[in-house]
């Protein structure tokens, strides 16, 4: 089969034939019809995740079809449609037990796309209970985003940040993951406020229903927020950036909100360190939550919205899997509106 190989991170994927991997009893041999490219990707790509070893495919936002199936598998068929789901957990430990294996400490082997070869590739081993149906009626290219874009955010969002109808949630960046999450926000009942630098992308967050947007470059992201809150400030900042202004941005955010307000951290660079002012924290009883990736139930509640219409995938181009090393200089240069989907 094919697929974009790092040989060595830093260096330009390599686009060549490898072994289609062989499937074991519980497993399905996945056709990958798409596979979202994402800033987590360039993260892999530069050698910033210690527990990836080169040589690896990456590709961790994937959409398929099954095309064999192992002698004990069940539940799936050639033919059908699937995303899959990257964290192979133990199901046994504390966290699993507990509907949090989403921070099992006990991964079996890794996280697809990242410690295991993922979805640039034309073939794809998945566990039966790492692959979950989808309706084929939603396009690949949209499917493909699900994993990621919408159960990340979802998580994020409704789980961590616990945005409840009629509250005020502040969206900082409004790219792959900012745009869903300010779809899922709106859909909660929430008073969506989207903050980025790209006009481009403020429009977007518009269309899908952000009552007001603030270009952060332009006007003071704080200034402009207490404005709008009549003072008050948000219920909940959602931080969903990358690079090195983030440290800086967290800060803003703390400022941004009401007494006994929450900021949910999604966007991360490795090694960033975040001052705060202790004092506010103190007094006006703020929450900071980390949100890492998602859980089984926000992946089938994921699909459950995008199959249902109430969240629009959103994919900027469609993109051949050999042109993948120049996609991801776009997606480095924060170029792109939603997400660039590469075709398998």
């Amino acid at each position: 089969m094919k697929a974009m190989v790092v040989e060595r991170f830093g260096e330009p994927m390599e686009y060549r034939e490898v072994e289609t991997p062989s499937i074991g009893d519980r497993d399905v041999l996945l056709s990958v019809r798409m596979c979202g490219l994402s800033g987590t990707d360039i993260k892999i790509y530069d050698g910033k995740v210690p527990t990836i070893k080169a040589p690896i495919i990456m590709g961790h936002e994937i959409a398929g079809v099954v095309e064999k199936t192992g002698k004990h598998v069940k539940d799936f068929h050639p033919g059908d449609h699937g995303v899959v789901h990257i964290y192979l957990t133990c199901g046994t430990c504390f966290y699993c037990r507990n509907a949090r294996e989403n921070d099992c400490q006990s991964l079996e082997g890794g996280r697809i796309g990242f410690e295991i070869n993922g979805g640039y590739a034309e073939y794809l081993r998945v566990p039966e209970r790492n692959l979950f149906r989808i309706s084929p009626t939603v396009p690949f290219e949209e499917a493909a985003i699900i994993p990621g874009p919408v159960a990340a955010p979802l998580h994020a969002v409704r789980n961590q940040g616990r945005v409840r109808m009629g509250e005020t949630a502040v969206i900082v960046g409004a790219g792959g993951l900012g745009i869903h999450a300010v779809q899922l926000a709106v859909a909660m009942g929430a008073r969506v406020i989207a903050v980025d630098i790209d006009d481009k992308k403020l429009q977007a967050a518009e269309s899908f229903g952000a009552e007001e947007v603030i270009n952060s470059e332009k006007t003071d992201f704080v200034s402009a927020e207490r404005e709008l809150t009549g003072g008050l400030g948000a219920d909940m900042v959602l931080e969903v950036m990358r690079g090195p202004k983030i440290p800086e941005v967290l800060d803003l955010s703390v400022q941004a909100l009401r007494l006994g307000g929450r900021l949910v951290i999604l966007g991360y660079e490795h090694g960033q360190r975040f001052p705060m002012d202790i004092t506010k924290i103190f007094y006006d009883e703020i929450e900071i939550l980390g949100s890492r990736s998602y859980t089984r139930q926000d992946l089938i509640d994921a699909i459950s919205l995008v199959e249902r219409g109430k969240v629009k995938p959103l994919f900027s181009e469609k993109v051949p899997l050999k042109e993948a090393n120049e996609a991801l200089k776009r997606v480095r240069k924060s170029e792109v509106l939603g997400r660039i989907v590469l075709v398998i």
